[in-house]
């Protein structure tokens, strides 16, 4: 009796770990919790204007961090957020962050939105300043990546799946966070530099302000894993390499003025350095073949055109209609960077099926037989009480909860695999020695066969689409008879072909 209960207790701790499906996709929390003011690094900051690069005082770095309500799960992905403002205002608490960390939180994400240095001088070597004022956000980036890897185990997370999201001055953070990633790229206004001042004092030196990586948890990567680049643009796409292959989602405004969506100067303002904006960065990754990246340009918007000014939003109380749609895609973007990939073959007996997980990257299985029955076996075989047509869908789970379906139909019929093809498709020649032609009644946009043996093993198929018309090769099959079997988008035929 003990023995069965155990078994029971198993078999429903299983189940019941597929009771919040679709993670990092739908929400399942009602809420986040909020650890605030936490310190994942200290940096020298400028003082005053920023006109004395020298003069700096040792800065606490903070962020304010969120958790699922009520969830124990610990391999989670984390995403921390950067806020925009030109590298001299703005912080952790506006608007747009702490809804996209709330946002993603409930969906089962830690997320983070991070303080960062700020300030430097407009009044004279803007070149200078404005450069050394990106060089230390990308340090500051890269310090509160290695910060999550270092305390992976304290939030709960996964250290290989750390994501970095910046709105304009925050995506300068990310986009050089993974396109200047070698110390030989480190802009010479980053070292050691003299320069003269307008005002008194007069003459100065700006110290080197040291590697990419600075402060603590050197031992860890502060590459992140992924980016989106919200209205972001970096020095120059000659820092984009074969090498730089990150997943990247870029989002911005073609009508942008504040930071340029082509080649330009931020704010317009000729004195500053000219960037390259999301479209051409766009351009040299479709140049070096990447296929890892998306993009969401939009005509005849500008900055931060989901409805934020610096962050903060501009109706008062939420963004506008083009905010749900970053948010959807940005979920679609970063859910793909941890998912499984979904799939499975079938051999059907009669009534009797035998289901064959091909998936990828999975950890755990739900079937849904489509007969009100299920099985959590990666491997099942199940059989059906009458013939029939089923969907069958296959759910599953990664070692960090992310998930992938596919739901595929089944024909399933007492009498085997009957011929019904009169009226859905014919086949010619048959007897064949090479090639049979299979001509559909109707143009199908999904089109998929599988050549069957006698002893139920799929020994050809393939899927196409918009398909009326097309060959099938069976030269290489040994001579005897086979089924076939013709998915056409809801539909599925069978008959039988001879092979010489």
């Amino acid at each position: 009796m003990k023995r069965k209960l155990l078994l029971f207790a198993l078999l429903l701790i299983q189940f019941l770990g597929f009771s919040q499906r679709y993670r990092y996709t739908n929400t399942l929390y009602p809420a986040s919790t909020i650890t605030q003011n936490v310190v994942y690094g200290t940096a020298p900051s400028v003082d005053g204007l920023g006109t004395v690069e020298s003069s700096t005082t040792t800065q606490n770095l903070l962020m304010d961090v969120y958790k699922p309500e009520g969830d124990t799960f610990t391999n989670r992905p984390v995403i921390i957020f950067a806020h925009a403002g030109g590298f001299f205002s703005g912080s952790r608490n506006v608007d747009d962050m702490m809804a996209f960390c709330d946002y993603f939180a409930r969906k089962g994400y830690v997320t983070a939105t991070i303080d960062y240095r700020l300030g430097f001088s407009f009044t004279d070597n803007i070149v200078l300043h404005s450069t050394r004022a990106v060089y230390r956000g990308l340090q500051d980036g890269r310090t509160a990546v290695r910060y999550f890897r270092a305390n992976a185990a304290t939030y709960g997370i996964d250290p290989n799946k750390v994501y970095f999201v910046g709105s304009s001055a925050g995506a300068f953070m990310a986009l050089h966070s993974i396109y200047l990633d070698q110390i030989s790229e480190k802009p010479a206004e980053a070292g050691t530099n003299p320069y003269t001042n307008i005002t008194a004092p007069f003459s100065h030196i700006a110290p080197d302000l040291g590697g990419l990586d600075i402060g603590a948890n050197l031992s860890f990567n502060g590459k992140p894993d992924a980016v989106i680049s919200m209205w972001g643009a970096i020095q120059s796409t000659n820092l984009i390499t074969s090498n730089n292959n990150t997943p990247v989602f870029l989002i911005h405004g073609e009508a942008d003025t504040t930071v340029p969506f082509n080649t330009g100067s931020p704010f317009g303002y000729t004195t500053l350095p000219q960037a390259d904006g999301s479209n051409p960065i766009n351009t040299k990754l479709n140049l070096l073949n990447f296929t890892n990246k998306e993009t969401y340009f939009v005509p005849g918007v500008g900055h931060e055109f989901y409805g934020v000014a610096n962050g903060t939003w501009t109706n008062g109380t939420g963004g506008n209609t083009y905010l749900p749609i970053v948010q959807d895609r940005s979920t679609s973007f970063l859910w793909k960077q941890h998912k499984p990939t979904a799939n499975y073959t079938s051999i059907s007996n009669t009534l009797t099926v035998n289901f064959t997980d091909t998936s990828s990257g999975a950890t755990s299985w739900f079937w849904d037989f489509g007969d009100g029955t299920n099985s959590t076996l990666q491997n099942p075989t199940h059989t059906f009480s009458t013939s029939g047509n089923y969907s069958v869908t296959l759910y599953i789970e990664n070692s960090n909860k992310s998930w992938d379906e596919i739901s595929r139909p089944i024909t399933l019929s007492t009498m085997g695999l009957a011929d019904n093809s009169k009226g859905l498709f014919q086949l010619y020649p048959n007897p064949t020695n090479a090639i049979v032609t299979i001509s559909l009644a109707k143009t199908a946009s999904k089109v998929s066969y599988q050549i069957i043996d006698y002893s139920g093993k799929i020994v050809l198929e393939q899927e196409l689409s918009n398909s009326q018309l097309f060959n099938i090769n069976v030269e290489n099959l040994e001579s005897g008879l086979y089924f076939i079997k013709i998915t056409m988008d809801e539909t599925v035929g069978f008959a039988k072909i001879i092979k010489n």
